[in-house]
């Protein structure tokens, strides 16, 4: 897929109260929707203009942007898009793993209502009904963070968001995810939501660990593992 050069993307002007916000996100969407080429450069200046307000809150957007992993400084201290490396990808499945099994573990002990992880399934069935790539992917995504959102544990929550950009942005350079998303993920993710609530139930959790551990190394297929799978659990 070709990419614009900063110069020629479309941004859009900035006019609310919260100028870092709306920059960040803005540099975001374009970094996790592929736009930019790793170790592309991200220009202080070409940007502010672009979105009409000063080099300032851009600064500090790109500052936020590289704290998530998405940037990194240049030797002459200005930020680039990330590359990839080889080891990203094992990394960041023990990473996303280790958060969503930590989840799993307070959600079962406290018997927080599933609600919203059912709304999330939900909707996969209808988009699955349609063929609906972008819907699908989006809500496993959603169907992820809402687990580990119903912890209501803040640090927690911000990790994991932050660990998702960097998974949604390594996943770029590997492969086209539209490929596998119309596996029969509805199917997949009621099968988990259903391990879920009988654990909860039983108050055994290992099995829906070693069954939601595979689940996460499949989705994200690195070429290796930094952690045994099925590691002997006695929760």
């Amino acid at each position: 897929m070709a990419r614009a050069s900063t110069d020629d993307m479309n941004f859009t002007a900035v006019r609310t109260s919260s100028i870092v916000s709306e920059v960040y996100a803005q540099i975001r969407e374009k970094l996790l929707s592929g736009e930019f080429l790793a170790g592309q450069p991200l220009r202080e200046s070409v940007l502010a203009t672009r979105m009409a307000v000063s080099r300032a809150p851009v600064r500090e957007a790109l500052r936020l942007l590289e704290q998530s992993g998405l940037i990194v400084k240049a030797h002459n201290r200005s930020y680039v898009v990330a590359p990839s490396a080889p080891g990203d990808m094992p990394e960041l499945a023990a990473l996303r793993a280790a958060d969503e099994i930590l989840a799993i573990r307070i959600l079962v002990q406290r018997k927080t209502d599933l609600g919203p992880l059912a709304a999330v399934v939900d909707g996969m069935r209808a988009a699955q009904a349609n063929s609906d790539v972008e819907t699908i992917s989006a809500l496993d995504i959603e169907f992820h963070m809402t687990l580990v959102r119903l912890t209501g544990l803040p640090r927690l929550i911000s990790r994991y968001d932050q660990l998702r950009d960097q998974i949604r942005f390594a996943m770029l350079s590997v492969e086209d995810l539209h490929g596998r998303v119309l596996q029969d993920q509805a199917v997949m993710h009621e099968e988990l939501l259903t391990a879920l609530l009988n654990a909860q139930q039983s108050g055994r959790a290992a099995d829906l660990l070693r069954l939601w551990e595979e689940h996460v190394f499949f989705s994200m297929n690195p070429a290796d593992h930094i952690i045994p799978l099925h590691d002997d659990d006695p929760a």
